[in-house]
């Protein structure tokens, strides 16, 4: 399984912008094949901070998701909304257990 981290900001007057164009590719990325799990949250310490984290069955199944039309225009669009450039990290996860207790 992989996991990709994503860190965003934006301006006031950009945010319900942002969070619509947020909303699209959330919904657009769940219906992939191999998607596990896909969702954009709001940094508790930064109201104009958005945080993605997304859960892929294997490397392949993110590398479609690269090759999307959908992930193309996200990021063409990403670029004039936000204040900062962004962050991505991809980890890939050998093995997942639930929390003890």
């Amino acid at each position: 399984m992989l996991v990709v981290i994503g860190r965003v900001r934006c301006e006031p007057d950009r945010r319900v912008e942002l969070i619509a164009l947020l909303t699209d590719m959330q919904d657009e990325s769940r219906r992939e094949d191999g998607c596990i799990r896909y969702g954009f949250f709001a940094a508790v310490e930064d109201p104009l901070g958005f945080i993605a984290v997304e859960e892929w069955r294997d490397r392949d199944a993110l590398d479609r998701h690269f090759a999307q039309p959908h992930l193309h225009e996200f990021s063409r669009r990403l670029l004039e909304i936000v204040s900062e450039r962004p962050e991505v990290a991809i980890h890939e996860i050998a093995d997942t257990e639930g929390f003890p207790g």
